[in-house]
C-alpha cells in the first residue's frame, strides 16, 4: 500500500506537543504490546530530541549570542516573514508546534510526513497568501535554516526534501511567473530638476533628503545601504553616521560602508564609496557640504547621528518618507510615479555608469554585487572611481525606462 493515496484525501496527524525525555509514555504496536525503541521517546509519529544533557556553563552565553547573531534580526532568523508564515500556518492553523526536532534514526514514514507537512505550509502560502513561487523557495529556506539554528537540525530530521522543489517546479509551471514590475532608473538631469522644484537645499530637511538621494545615485547603493526601514532601531555599527565620513572635499568624497549583501554586514564597515566632485546635475560633495552647513552635526556626536537624518528628531531617513519623497517629486515633473522606488536610484546610477562610457565590469565592481572585489579596485583605481562617479552625475540620459531585474529590490534584508 503506497505511503500517500494521491487520488483520495486522507488523515494527517503528526501528533500532539512534543513530550520530554524524562517522560515514560510507550507506543503500542498494532498487537497491543509495547515498543521500546532504541533511540529517543516517541509520541503520535514524532520523534524529538531531548533537552541539551550537557550542565550549564560560562561558555554557554557567547554560543547563544553567536547563534543569535549569525542572522541579521540577531534571533536566529525568527523575524523572517518566511519564519512568521510557518509559524502561523503550523501553531495557529494546525495548532502544532512549529519546532520540530526530530531524531535521524526515525523510521522513514516519519520524516516523510513531516516533508508533507512541510509541502502543505509552501502550497498554503501559494494558495492562501498568494505568495509568488520564488517567494515560496526562499520562505521555506529561511525556516529551514531557523530551525536548524535554534535545534542543531532541519525539518524531517535533516531528510533530503526530494519531493519540495520537485513540487515547486510543477507550481510554476501552472501558474507561471508574476508579472515583472517595470522598474524606471532616473536620469540625472530630470532628478535635478526634480530636486530643485521640490527641495530646498537651505532647509534642513530637505538638504539631508537631497545629500542622500545624490549619494545613493552615484555611489549605485541599495536602499538599505542610506536609508532604514520604518521603524527600525538606528544601530551606529551598521547604519550610515557622519562619523563615516573619511575624507570631503568640493572635488572628491570618501564613506566607510556596511554592504547590505554577501554577508558582510559581519565584517563592520569595510566597504569604501568614493564620489567625484563636481557632477554637473548630481554632485555629492557639494549636497553633503551644504547639509552639514545647514545641519550641522553636534560636537562629539558624530558617531551616532545619523549620516542623512531628520535633524527635529536624530533618527535616520526613513525608507517610506525617502520613497514617498521620490514619487512626488517624479510627478511634479509629469512622470509616472508608480514607476519608480528607492532602487530607481542605483538603476539610474547603473544607466548613466553605461551611457558614458564604463563596462559591465566597472559598473558591478562600482555597484557592489562582489563586495571584495569592489573593495580592491577603488584601492587600485581611486581616481578613476571618482571620475566615473563624476561623469554619471553629470550624463544626460534620454531613456532608463526598462525591466530591470540585476538580483536586488528595494527589500531589506
Amino acid at each position: 500500500m503506497p505511503l500517500f493515496d494521491s487520488s483520495a484525501d486522507f488523515e494527517f496527524s503528526l501528533g500532539d506537543e512534543p513530550h520530554h525525555a524524562d517522560q515514560s509514555d510507550s507506543i503500542r504496536d498494532s498487537d497491543g504490546k509495547l515498543v521500546s525503541w532504541p533511540w529517543l521517546q516517541q509520541h503520535a509519529g514524532q520523534v524529538w530530541a531531548p533537552s541539551s544533557q550537557l550542565a550549564a556553563h560560562p561558555l554557554d552565553r557567547l554560543i547563544n549570542l553567536g547563534l543569535d547573531k549569525a542572522s541579521a534580526d540577531g534571533q536566529r532568523g525568527r523575524k523572517h516573514p518566511g519564519v512568521n508564515a510557518w509559524f502561523a500556518y503550523v501553531e495557529d492553523e494546525l495548532h502544532l508546534s512549529a519546532h520540530r526536532p526530530m531524531d535521524p534514526l526515525s523510521p522513514l514514514w516519519q520524516k516523510l510526513n513531516e516533508e508533507w507537512l512541510f509541502m502543505r505550509f509552501a502550497c498554503a502560502l501559494v494558495e492562501q497568501r498568494h505568495v509568488s513561487i520564488n517567494t515560496v523557495r526562499n520562505y521555506t529556506s529561511a525556516v529551514q535554516g531557523w530551525h536548524a539554528k535554534v535545534h542543531g537540525i532541519k525539518l524531517a530530521a535533516g531528510l533530503k526534501l526530494e519531493r519540495l522543489p520537485a513540487m515547486l517546479k510543477g507550481l510554476r509551471r501552472v501558474f507561471g511567473d508574476p508579472e515583472v514590475k517595470l522598474r524606471r532608473g532616473f536620469a540625472p538631469q530630470a532628478l535635478r530638476r526634480a530636486m530643485d522644484l521640490l527641495l530646498d537645499p537651505n532647509h534642513p530637511p530637505h538638504a539631508n533628503i537631497r545629500a542622500a538621494i545624490a549619494f545613493a545615485f552615484q555611489g549605485l547603493l541599495r536602499s538599505a545601504e542610506f536609508c532604514v526601514k520604518d521603524g527600525t532601531v538606528f544601530n551606529p555599527k551598521k547604519h550610515l553616521t557622519r562619523f563615516d565620513i573619511k575624507e570631503l572635499r568640493m572635488d572628491r568624497l570618501v564613506i566607510m560602508m556596511t554592504p547590505c549583501k554577501n554577508m558582510k554586514q559581519l565584517s563592520g564597515k569595510t566597504s569604501p564609496i568614493v564620489i567625484g566632485g563636481g557632477g554637473e546635475y548630481l554632485d555629492s560633495c557639494w549636497e553633503i557640504l551644504n547639509m552639514l552647513r545647514v545641519d550641522p552635526t553636534p560636537v562629539g556626536r558624530e558617531k551616532v547621528t545619523p549620516l542623512f537624518r531628520t535633524p527635529s528628531s536624530n533618527k535616520p531617513l526613513q525608507y517610506t518618507h525617502v520613497l514617498t519623497t521620490l514619487r512626488a517629486m517624479m510627478s511634479a515633473i509629469g512622470e509616472n510615479p508608480e514607476q519608480f522606488g528607492t532602487h530607481s536610484l542605483r538603476i539610474g546610477g547603473a544607466t548613466a555608469l553605461f551611457a558614458c562610457g564604463a563596462d559591465e565590469t566597472v559598473i558591478r565592481t562600482m555597484g557592489r554585487w562582489s563586495s571584495d572585489i569592489h573593495r580592491l579596485y577603488v584601492r587600485a583605481c581611486f581616481e578613476r572611481c571618482c571620475s566615473w562617479t563624476r561623469q554619471a552625475g553629470s550624463t544626460v540620459v534620454t531613456d532608463v525606462a526598462r525591466i530591470f531585474d540585476d538580483g536586488d529590490d528595494d527589500d531589506f534584508d
